[in-house]
């Protein structure tokens, strides 16, 4: 049963006594020297533009759940089961970016923090990764994410003086808390490692950037031909998407012809003519499809239909139980 305390009015915070029961969390980074109830105005959440900087989130501070949260704690109360808000000892919010947020969207002046610092021989950096990944890993909070772990892991690869193993990798995981099975972990750090090494040995491009190389260099390339970029870099998902981008292509009447250039990204130089030919393998598996398919429609006639969705599936609750003919 979660262990809810209500505030006693609106503008109050919890006192340090209500964690008496909360052990002082502990890390392998960092030590807390204790809890303290602190003014919100004191705290380090933004950058020089006032951007909030929360460097252990792939995509920032979670915003979608900041009323949810606020609301949750004027109905319910403060959680006190799960540690505080974390903050260093030079004033930086180190984890609940989205608490504070929503404890000044209620108007709250101070609040309770764990204080922290580096243990000897770790950065700020570091406590920051382990903080920011690791507080959250409970519920109801959000944990962090795949991409919130490569994120990091890819800045502690990058400022390293050789590159790491992916032993050494998987380890830096597992020092974090995470709810991660050892294959994921395994695959968050090979992925990372080869971006990192895509990105020391390959220029990185995109479909915009090759169409312009395209147009530079092939000058007899007329208006009406329709450059189109293939990311063939592996994921199955890119050649399907390139098949209907040459159909689309090919029905848009302001063009008369295709030029297919195809590019790759994050993929390390030592892979990258095996992933060429990966890839035109690829393109030749869909043209012996689309053979196939357009024999059929040629046997067919008007009756073949590439995509013919017959039925939908039951859905409403009460309401639907067979499958539903599509007229």
């Amino acid at each position: 049963m979660p262990n809810f305390r209500k505030l006693p009015k609106a503008s109050s915070c919890p006192d340090v006594d209500w964690y008496i029961k909360l052990p002082l969390p502990t890390g392998r980074t960092f030590v807390c020297i204790g809890r303290e109830k602190i003014k919100l105005d004191q705290i380090e959440r933004t950058n020089a533009k006032g951007q909030i900087v929360n460097i252990a989130r792939e995509l920032g501070t979670n915003k979608e759940n900041v009323q949810d949260l606020a609301n949750n704690i004027k109905i319910n109360g403060v959680l006190l089961d799960v540690q505080p808000p974390f903050v260093g000892t030079n004033d930086q919010l180190l984890d609940g970016f989205t608490r504070i947020e929503s404890i000044l969207r209620m108007g709250l002046e101070y609040w309770v923090f764990n204080v922290v610092e580096p243990k000897e021989g770790f950065t700020w950096s570091d406590v920051w990764n382990e903080i920011g990944l690791g507080a959250n890993n409970h519920p109801p909070s959000k944990s962090a994410t795949r991409g919130d772990f490569s994120k990091a892991l890819s800045r502690w690869v990058s400022i390293q003086e050789q590159e790491p193993t992916q032993g050494q990798c998987v380890d830096w995981i597992n020092n974090i808390p995470h709810s991660f099975s050892p294959e994921i972990v395994s695959n968050i750090a090979r992925k990372v490692l080869k971006t990192q090494r895509s990105s020391n040995t390959v220029e990185s491009v995109d479909s915009k950037s090759v169409v312009t190389k395209v147009r530079q260099e092939l000058d007899h390339i007329a208006d009406t031909t329709d450059i189109l970029a293939f990311n063939i870099s592996g994921n199955d998902t890119y050649y399907k998407r390139a098949a209907f981008d040459v159909l689309k292509s090919i029905s848009n009447p302001k063009k008369n012809d295709q030029l297919g250039v195809g590019y790759t990204k994050d993929i390390p130089a030592e892979d990258m003519t095996a992933i060429r030919d990966e890839g035109l393998n690829q393109a030749r598996i869909i043209n012996e499809l689309f053979e196939t398919a357009f024999q059929l429609r040629m046997k067919k006639g008007d009756s073949f239909k590439l995509l013919d969705i017959k039925y939908m599936m039951p859905q409403i609750i009460d309401v639907e139980t067979s499958l539903i003919p599509v007229e």
